[in-house]
């Protein structure tokens, strides 16, 4: 928990499977390169447990991040104040309602003014760092009414028939009144390093949530793209046994659950960092070795809690510093390239 608020990142990967010919969703082939399938994984992932939350998978052909995301969202359910943070590929008036109507908050990246993006369009202010509260009326109906009150360019918008937004209607008649969705955000623009801007759109409160917090808190974002990383390198989710497309799914979502349940008893055993000089954190490979031997019934929970224990890395500050590159020879003909 984040001040009383739930974390949840939602980001895409793409997977590897073996090769499923019969399967045209997922299978790629490009002139004479090898074939190879694809399905890609989006997943709701909670920065603060570090655990997977909700998960779609889908066939890379007909991949809808979009829709995923509004699936997973429509199915969350929690008493508890939730912020989803997300990166630029997700930025959508229809994402950012469907978050709202659930009440919780929302806090993604999105484009720069001159892309195609929903900044584009706003009357925003001439500086370099801004705080921009809107409110704003979308409709899909074009009439003189609308149109004039779209020139009001922060307070209303028209959102055409071919852009999906799941809360207005579909179809009218000509002589039926506008209808209108009221969405609530704020604009933040801000400087993460000297010369560098972003801009990130959310309805957290002002008072509670500065720049500078807000900063901080899509930072925390990074969380989902190291969990990937030891989904497929540590799990082993880059490797599969089966070769028919139900029984892959059911191996994503098994090694789903056995990295929540890698978590879940690594966090339940304490470190002891009080006469160390850094803080130690748990080495995952080797956790998830264990908790595979403890989840198939082969060890105890005392060997378990030995092992996480005594299996720790220390965590060091992350010092920015540019890459160095060296002169590299060419490679002589006499010498055995592998």
């Amino acid at each position: 928990m984040f001040e009383g608020y739930r974390l949840l990142a939602v980001d895409g990967s793409d997977i590897h499977t073996p090769v499923i010919s019969d399967d045209p969703d997922s299978y790629f082939k490009q002139g004479d390169s090898k074939a190879y399938s694809l399905y890609h994984l989006n997943a709701l992932y909670d920065l603060c447990s570090h655990t997977y939350l909700d998960a779609v998978v889908q066939k890379r052909r007909n991949a809808n991040e979009h829709r995923a995301l509004c699936d997973m969202v429509d199915r969350y359910v929690s008493s508890i104040p939730s912020i989803f943070i997300a990166d630029r590929g997700y930025e959508s008036y229809n994402n950012l309602a469907h978050i709202q109507q659930i009440g919780q908050f929302f806090l993604f990246r999105i484009k720069d003014s001159y892309s195609n993006g929903i900044l584009r369009g706003f009357d925003l202010p001439d500086e370099d760092i801004f705080d921009l509260p809107i409110s704003l009326s979308l409709t899909n109906k074009q009439s003189k009414l609308t149109k004039s009150l779209c020139k009001d360019r922060n307070r209303f918008r028209y959102n055409p028939s071919n852009s999906t937004f799941d809360f207005l209607p579909s179809k009218s008649k000509h002589s039926d009144p506008p209808s209108f969705f009221q969405l609530h955000f704020r604009l933040v623009r801000l400087e993460v390093i000297p010369g560098k801007f972003e801009i990130l759109i959310t309805n957290l409160p002002t008072d509670s949530f500065p720049p500078v917090k807000l900063k901080y808190l899509y930072s925390l974002r990074w969380g989902i793209e190291t969990s990937f990383r030891s989904l497929k390198y540590t799990i082993g989710l880059l490797f599969f046994h089966s070769k028919k497309p139900e029984h892959i799914l059911q191996e994503i979502f098994a090694k789903l659950t056995i990295y929540n349940f890698t978590e879940l008893i690594a966090a339940s055993i304490s470190i002891r960092n009080a006469t160390r000089k850094l803080i130690y954190r748990i080495n995952f490979s080797a956790a998830v070795n264990v908790c595979r031997k403890f989840f198939l019934g082969f060890c105890t929970p005392d060997f378990v809690e030995a092992v996480i224990q005594k299996n720790i890395l220390p965590i060091r500050s992350l010092k920015g510093r540019p890459r160095l590159l060296h002169s590299k020879p060419a490679v002589s003909f006499l010498y055995r390239v592998a």
